[in-house]
């Protein structure tokens, strides 16, 4: 379930996801990219989160701050789970979090981190918190004092990524270019310290959430041929190519999945 932020929150939350599911015994899940950073508060236990080479597995903090993930991942969920998740705007590890958005790629860095005591007294009214209401009017008001940003996007980034996500990630750098007053070596230094990703592994993001969106919606029955070029795929092959690199799973597997908790995180 999704809801929106406080209007004050706009431009620095762009929603929060609530997780909320029984579960009778272990089960692992796959992650994989939005576009977008965000925050993790557990209400019960923490995932388990399997290194690059799925060998070891890692307990989540309670509450975590995420960065950009440049593979998908596997997290492996062993009792009931209850989380919220604060997804934030593209650049808010770097004007709110004053962090160079590349330095938490792959990353899950405590909140304490970043507020001390603060953040461990979210954490233990959270735990204790009996609705869901409850607990996200506590991160509200936790989030809207850190409201100020400590840094600003210059206008030519901005209307970078205001491009890329007008055209569902379908424009080339070089379109990108023609519009903005800085050279392709200036954007992706830019990008790197503000999304933590280069413009166009971002744009290729934006492309795939586009077309898993319109897949949701569209009926099992029908063929997902005209999403492919609506989408900007050239066909099934470099769809297929894409989808695999980018998630792991194919088309036909993400479509027909009936353990889906977010758009991008779905049961093995």
């Amino acid at each position: 379930m999704q809801l929106p932020p406080h209007h004050l929150l706009q431009g620095f939350v762009k929603h929060y996801l609530i997780i909320d599911q029984k579960i009778s015994n272990a089960q692992s899940y796959r992650m994989f990219s939005d576009g977008n950073p965000g925050i993790v508060f557990h209400l019960k236990d923490p995932f388990l989160q399997l290194n690059d080479e799925n060998s070891a597995a890692i307990l989540q903090p309670q509450s975590f701050v995420y960065g950009q993930l440049s593979h998908h991942n596997t997290i492996l969920i062993q009792s009931d789970l209850k989380m919220i998740v604060v997804v934030l705007a593209p650049c808010a590890l770097f004007t709110h979090f004053d962090t160079a958005a590349y330095e938490l790629n792959d990353e899950t860095a405590p909140l304490a981190i970043f507020f001390g005591q603060e953040a461990r007294d979210v954490e233990e009214q959270l735990i204790t918190t009996l609705s869901t209401a409850d607990a996200i009017a506590i991160i509200e008001r936790f989030l809207i004092n850190r409201l100020t940003p400590l840094r600003y996007l210059t206008t030519d980034f901005s209307m970078a990524i205001r491009s890329i996500y007008q055209h569902h990630g379908l424009i080339s750098i070089e379109d990108l270019l023609q519009t903005l007053p800085i050279t392709e070596r200036q954007l992706e230094r830019k990008f790197r310290e503000y999304v933590g990703t280069s413009p166009k592994r971002f744009a290729d993001t934006i492309k795939l959430q586009h077309f898993l969106k319109l897949l949701q919606k569209q009926p099992d029955k029908e063929k997902i041929t005209d999403l492919i070029y609506i989408s900007g795929y050239y066909d099934h092959a470099h769809l297929n190519r894409n989808f695999k690199k980018m998630t792991g799973f194919t088309p036909f597997h993400y479509k027909h999945t009936n353990q889906m908790l977010a758009i991008n995180l779905m049961r093995l």
